[in-house]
Formats: C-alpha cells, sequence, structure tokens
C-alpha cells in the first residue's frame, strides 16, 4: 500500500489483526515501519508486532513495567492482502509470531 502521508499507513494497518495462511489469529499490527519511496510517496515495508514495536506509542514508564521486548518484523512481501484484518502468505510459526500463544493453547490441549 501507498500513501502520500506516513500517518495514513498508519491508520491503514495499526490495531488490524494478523491471520496466518493457516487462518489462525496470530496477533496484531503494533506499528509500521514505512519508506518514502517517491518524493511525498510512502510504502509499508514491514508490520511491526510485539511489546518492541510499543516504545513510541505507549508512555516510557509503562513500556518497563512490561515482561520482554520482544519484536516481530513482517516483511512486506509476506501480506497477502489488508481489509478488515491483515492476511498474510504465511503460517505464523514460520514468521514468529503468537509464540507464546500457541505454546500455552498446547499445554492446556485446546490447539
Amino acid at each position: 500500500m501507498r500513501a502520500a502521508e506516513p500517518r495514513h499507513l498508519l491508520r491503514a494497518y495499526r490495531d488490524l489483526a494478523l491471520i496466518d495462511r493457516d487462518d489462525r489469529i496470530c496477533g496484531v499490527v503494533d506499528d509500521v515501519e514505512m519508506a518514502e519511496t517517491e518524493p511525498g510517496l510512502w510504502e509499508m515495508t514491514a508490520l511491526l508486532v510485539g511489546p518492541g514495536a510499543w516504545g513510541r506509542r505507549a508512555p516510557r514508564w509503562f513500556t518497563r513495567l512490561l515482561p520482554g521486548r520482544r519484536l516481530v518484523r513482517v516483511d512486506a512481501a509476506d501480506v497477502a492482502s489488508t481489509g478488515h484484518s491483515v492476511r498474510l502468505l504465511k503460517k505464523a510459526d514460520e514468521l514468529g509470531l503468537a509464540r507464546f500463544e500457541h505454546a500455552l493453547l498446547r499445554r492446556l490441549g485446546t490447539d
């Protein structure tokens, strides 16, 4: 996706659910990495997921209280489509997404 201003890209992606190739929810877009490809034209280069991406959004005191600073970078090439959610071309495990959640579900026997 391209936009004339970075804030339009943020609005388009931030806080959307990530759905992997197997139709499993595997996180939420926390931030967007972008580049100015032409003067006045911005393009999404990656989606950032996890507590490590919250630094620019949340107060510093809050991010210090959170366990871990893990950050997963999902390249634009791994995004299939965007609408009410972001569809990914790969499985969550391949991208390093939702590791804790999937491990917990396996331990509980519900995955």
